[in-house]
């Protein structure tokens, strides 16, 4: 029986989980998914996530794989896997793919929201789907900075100590700020991101808006690379991974399979 390689995209609440990433004494979401894989095919199975999402942060669109000797079609564990995961955690499709095929190589881009409720009132509906900010802020005064972060850039001052981290130029390739009633959407597209860079761009953006810091400052953050400017990082409620794309034929036009 041939090995074959499936590709999951899944989307999931973060609120209960500590992150994306298998932790000793920690609830994940790869956890979950590794110990309902091993339910379905009596033995330990380990998958390979495309992104590392941080205790909190919610997905619309991570994507893993693993490999399995098995004749079940990617629909069966599509619905078999969604039959013993939690209702925060759902299969949004499964596919077979490549061999070779591994989430983390030839990503062409990662889309990212963060979203921020501007209301001195959240519902409790929306109790940890989100960042509130009370005052109001004004999306034209940082629509004003968002320049500072077009093209390559080392973004060291924006990353978190102790990470795994050992290069920090990043390039976000698409930055736009909308504000829709109470709601400000924050979306970032790149192929790539440190370690909580994305929260403390958001928390440097509110923290611009309503005065507490100068453009400045932002600036010296990228001409000094020194964590210590800011402190301020904005909370994992808001931070969503929306999609993933992979570049042209990454998948493989052909399915590869391993005999054993």
């Amino acid at each position: 029986m041939d090995i074959k390689n499936f590709k999951c995209t899944v989307a999931y609440k973060g609120t209960s989980y500590y992150g994306w990433q298998k932790q000793r004494n920690f609830l994940t979401v790869q956890g979950i998914l590794e110990y309902a894989l091993e339910k379905i095919f009596a033995k330990q199975i380990k998958t390979h996530g495309a992104s590392r999402t941080d205790a909190g942060v919610h997905a619309f669109g991570q994507v893993f794989s693993f490999k399995i000797e098995t004749s079940l079609r990617p629909e069966n564990v599509k619905n078999i896997l969604n039959d013993l995961l939690p209702d925060d955690i759902v299969i949004k499709n499964a596919e077979e793919v490549n061999y070779d095929f591994t989430p983390r190589e030839n990503v062409r881009e990662k889309f990212y929201r963060y979203i921020v409720y501007n209301a001195p009132f959240l519902h409790p509906v929306y109790k940890g789907l989100c960042w509130q900010v009370e005052g109001r802020i004004d999306i034209g005064k940082i629509r004003q900075i968002l320049p500072i972060f077009t093209g390559n850039k080392n973004y060291f001052s924006f990353s978190k100590s102790g990470s795994d981290d050992r290069q920090f130029v990043r390039s976000i390739d698409k930055l736009r700020v909308v504000k829709k009633n109470k709601w400000i959407y924050f979306d970032y597209e790149g192929q790539g991101f440190l370690y909580q860079m994305l929260r403390k761009i958001t928390s440097v953006f509110i923290m611009f808006a309503k005065d507490k810091i100068e453009k400045g400052l932002v600036e010296e953050m990228f001409e000094k690379q020194d964590r210590r400017l800011f402190g301020y990082i904005a909370p994992p409620d808001g931070l969503y991974l929306m999609k993933i794309t992979y570049n042209k034929g990454a998948n493989g036009k052909n399915i590869l399979h391993h005999r054993r």
